[in-house]
């Protein structure tokens, strides 16, 4: 399936991408849709106004999407949408945020290619998902 949200993916839509493509579809694709530009045909959108995913009250796109999916009896997952939350909404009250915030920046600054950011993202989210899971683990 083909998943479409804003260019330029900062922490939701980067954290929210990894998390379509390792639990809910690992065939999945993606679409980063500029400013005034049409969405593909039948590609779902995540992380946009009205999209059914997206945020919902205080939730973020990723949050939104774990409970959807039932994916929050893993607690890594949960862990993680923590930090995505506390990134996205500006808050950085978590010791890992303003480090995570920093990286994401600094992909997106470092590398104009939308899908190459969200690789490189996912590797900094397969690591903070690895390290919650040892954590929840002790």
């Amino acid at each position: 399936m083909q998943w479409a949200t804003r260019a330029r993916p900062h922490v939701d839509r980067c954290g929210s991408a990894w998390l379509i493509k390792r639990f809910i579809d690992p065939r999945a694709s993606f679409a980063f849709v500029p400013p005034g530009a049409d969405f593909p045909a039948g590609a779902t959108p995540f992380d946009v106004p009205g999209a059914r995913a997206g945020h919902r009250g205080e939730a973020c796109t990723f949050e939104a999407l774990v409970e959807d999916h039932k994916l929050a009896g893993d607690a890594g997952l949960v862990a993680v949408a923590r930090i995505v939350h506390d990134i996205d909404l500006h808050l950085l009250e978590l010791p890992e945020s303003p480090g995570v915030d920093a990286v994401l920046r600094g992909l997106t600054l470092a590398e104009p290619d939308d899908h190459k950011v969200l690789e490189r993202a996912s590797a900094v989210f397969d690591a903070l998902y690895a390290r919650a899971r040892a954590q929840a683990e002790r």
